[in-house]
């Protein structure tokens, strides 16, 4: 089975070899877009800079939705408080989330191969911060779950239909599949 569509050829050439993965993470935040990558350094990309953060930041990615609720990921982010203070000073719920796949030519680079995929989208769900000692420095931490859907209270609703997926993938059975499952869905659920 092949698992190209929406990647770049030159990263699908890059998977064959010796990968160096980089993860880049989008927030609406309030007063301005954050734009952070897992690398160290500087990548321009889509006419942006994007901050490395390196071992100071993390992505746990939502994992599959087995039902109507969604399941919570987490973005966090670690530093020196004066740095992390400027952040905690705004409620972040409900901003946009975007996380990107690329690939750079090195490891820990700031040259992408190809531009990088969107890997999954969603919103924050709020904002926890901590504070901790590492040898004689303190140090913040901002952890900020995201979510796949704005509210998990929110009637969930098939926005891609069978329709759409053969117009843009002729062949494809997967719209066949998410009708399917959104039909046992409902069924499922109980009546009052």
């Amino acid at each position: 089975m092949v698992m190209s569509r929406g990647v770049p050829s030159g990263m699908l050439a890059a998977l064959d070899g010796p990968m160096h993965p980089v993860m880049l993470v989008y927030v609406d935040w309030p007063g301005g877009a954050q734009r952070a990558h897992s690398n160290f350094g500087t990548i321009t990309w889509g006419g942006h800079d994007w901050t490395g953060v390196g071992s100071m930041g993390g992505v746990t990615l939502p994992g599959e939705m087995t039902g109507i609720a969604s399941d919570d990921g987490a973005l966090t982010l670690g530093g020196l408080p004066e740095v992390i203070d400027d952040l905690l000073s705004v409620d972040p719920r409900g901003s946009e989330v975007l996380i990107y796949f690329g690939l750079t030519t090195v490891r820990n680079g700031t040259t992408l191969v190809s531009g990088p995929v969107l890997a999954w989208s969603g919103y924050v769900d709020g904002m926890v911060s901590t504070e901790g000692y590492e040898g004689q420095e303190v140090r913040s931490t901002i952890t900020l779950p995201v979510v796949s859907r704005a509210s998990q209270r929110l009637r969930p609703a098939a926005y891609h239909s069978e329709a759409d997926q053969a117009a843009e993938y002729p062949g494809d059975t997967a719209g066949r599949w998410l009708t399917a499952a959104l039909a046992r869905t409902t069924t499922a659920l109980p009546k009052w």
